[in-house]
């Protein structure tokens, strides 16, 4: 008789049963890196769109006006012009402008050239409308002499008020009131002088 170990017991139960090991599955894992990416571009930032009487913006125009003497309303100016506006600084413009002038006074009646300069500020500033004030002076040159004992080189210091209206398109409606000067500024041997209340109009339009 052959006996068996008791310690092969086991073995041999397991050999005889239908137990199974537990398969082990070992899936490949894939390991995650963390990558450097270039963020995106920021997208470009589109500029404001600047609107009328925004500081830093360019405009034109054409204006026209008629002034009649103080002292003597048969002494006339008929003015016509172009003007370019700068604003200096928001409802804020540097005003250039050059001028044909026409002149209907005692004596001889003449026809000249005025450059101005002026500072407009719209101290009321509507979507829709505003309300102007502004200022300068300018130089005048005529053929004949304004007024007729006076010279034929003048200086010309204006300052007025005045509402501008949206005419569509950014383009603008302007209306008038000024206080006109004429003088040589005793520069010549007499210095007359004119002072003339000036109704002036025109329309302005982006640059």
């Amino acid at each position: 008789m052959c006996y068996m170990p008791l310690q092969l017991l086991p073995l041999i139960l397991i050999a005889s049963s239908d137990f199974q090991l537990p398969e082990l599955r070992l899936e490949p894992q894939l390991a995650v890196f963390n990558t450097f990416v270039e963020p995106n571009e920021e997208p470009e930032l589109n500029e404001e769109t600047l609107g009328w009487g925004d500081k830093g913006t360019w405009r034109w125009g054409v204006h026209g006006g008629y002034a009649e003497e103080l002292k003597n309303n048969e002494n006339e100016l008929i003015l016509l012009g172009v003007e370019f506006d700068y604003f200096i600084a928001n409802n804020l413009s540097l005003d250039i402008g050059l001028n044909l002038l026409n002149v209907t006074q005692i004596g001889d009646n003449t026809d000249g050239v005025n450059f101005t300069l002026q500072l407009r500020w719209h101290a009321i500033a509507k979507e829709k409308w505003s309300f102007f004030l502004e200022g300068g002076a300018g130089l005048m040159l005529t053929d004949n002499n304004v007024p007729q004992n006076g010279s034929d080189f003048n200086f010309t210091p204006q300052v007025g008020l005045g509402f501008s209206f949206d005419a569509g398109d950014q383009s603008r409606w302007l209306i008038g009131l000024r206080w006109h000067h004429i003088s040589n500024a005793n520069t010549h041997r007499t210095n007359p002088g004119r002072d003339s209340l000036m109704l002036w109009a025109g329309v302005s339009f982006p640059f």
